[in-house]
């Protein structure tokens, strides 16, 4: 807002519009000479009489610049500098101050949004997630969300690009916790001498039911033995494939594991179009960022942009689109 300037009223330093400004095709703005704190623009046509800036960063939100010693106007703070990547980190809500990087993406400056599907948190726990732009090896101010809280039921197997629920005839059978040990039996003793080592590690075997959507919600009126068969191989490529996985359990346990000795079961005699599926998993390392690294888990992201309509109307597009084909984006909607 501009102080003294009334967008709506009809007092000296007002106009009679509810728009003063006509908005529609403008790419640029250009401040005259002047003392300015803060500048805000959004194609929200919701807002009331109060010219009152909404307090977080809304997807019609277009710029805001607070002229910090720079004129930076977006949702990050790259400090003055050309933002090269955006790093993602999340911490446990005022439990934890380790901010843990969970996703990590180049910046191209053709899109707008930036989705990162966080597939390891444990159920019951709330989290905040962070943005972080980086310019080559200067690392920007932080952007913090707002708190999640995560609450999921069944268990599930997942990797960066792949997520199996393990809902229907779920069996555990319970972990084993191994630990490396030495049995010595000296000559003059009574008793043996055990010594133990570092390792620290959970098995578990797990059998459940891979079926599809239609059969496991019941709207499937009888088996279709081909889409089930897909199902059931494309479940068991996946835990087959060699690469780290995480394991969620309800109760917010978590494994990050390899599964092994993959194999299927027909159901009953006659009953052969569906297969259980059993499989091992051992435990690899713990939910951190040395693990995850090593393990191939940090994140990359999904691109898109979005543009609006001349009524403020959010559109949506998944390609790469630069400024002249974006008008053209927008007007095509528009006629």
């Amino acid at each position: 807002m501009i102080v003294g300037y009334d967008f709506f009223n009809r007092n000296f330093d007002g106009v009679i519009y509810d728009t003063p400004i006509a908005t529609a095709g403008i790419d640029e703005v250009t401040l005259g000479a002047g003392m300015y704190d803060e500048l805000f623009v959004t194609v929200d046509n919701t807002v009331d009489d109060t010219n009152k800036k909404p307090a977080e960063w809304e997807i019609k939100t277009i710029m805001d610049a607070k002229f910090n010693n720079d004129i930076e106007a977006g949702t990050i703070d790259g400090s003055g500098h050309k933002v090269t990547s955006i790093n993602m980190y999340r911490r446990e809500y005022r439990t934890s101050n380790d901010w843990q990087l969970i996703a990590s993406f180049p910046y191209d400056q053709d899109y707008d949004v930036y989705t990162v599907v966080d597939r390891f948190v444990e159920s019951g726990k709330t989290y905040e997630y962070c943005i972080v732009p980086v310019a080559t090896n200067t690392v920007g101010d932080i952007t913090k969300s707002q708190p999640v809280t995560v609450k999921y039921k069944d268990t599930f197997v997942s990797d960066l690009n792949n997520n199996v629920r393990l809902d229907a005839d779920f069996e555990w059978g319970g972990a084993t916790y191994n630990k490396n040990s030495s049995v010595a039996t000296p000559l003059n003793g009574a008793y043996p001498i055990v010594s133990f080592g570092n390792q620290n590690y959970r098995t578990a075997n797990i059998k459940f039911l891979p079926l599809t959507d239609d059969q496991s919600e019941g709207i499937a009126t009888s088996i279709d033995a081909r889409a089930e068969r897909l199902n059931k191989d494309a479940a068991v490529q996946f835990l087959n494939n060699g690469e780290a996985k995480v394991i969620r359990r309800p109760d917010g346990d978590m494994f990050v594991c390899v599964t092994t000795n993959i194999k299927t079961t027909p159901k009953s005699t006659g009953l052969e179009e569906i297969e259980d599926v059993t499989f091992d998993f051992t435990e690899i390392g713990k939910l951190d960022y040395k693990t995850m690294d090593k393990a191939g888990l940090i994140a990359s992201a999904g691109k898109s942009i979005y543009t609006y309509d001349d009524y403020g109307n959010v559109l949506w597009n998944s390609e790469p689109i630069n400024d002249n084909a974006r008008r053209e984006y927008r007007n095509s909607f528009a006629e």
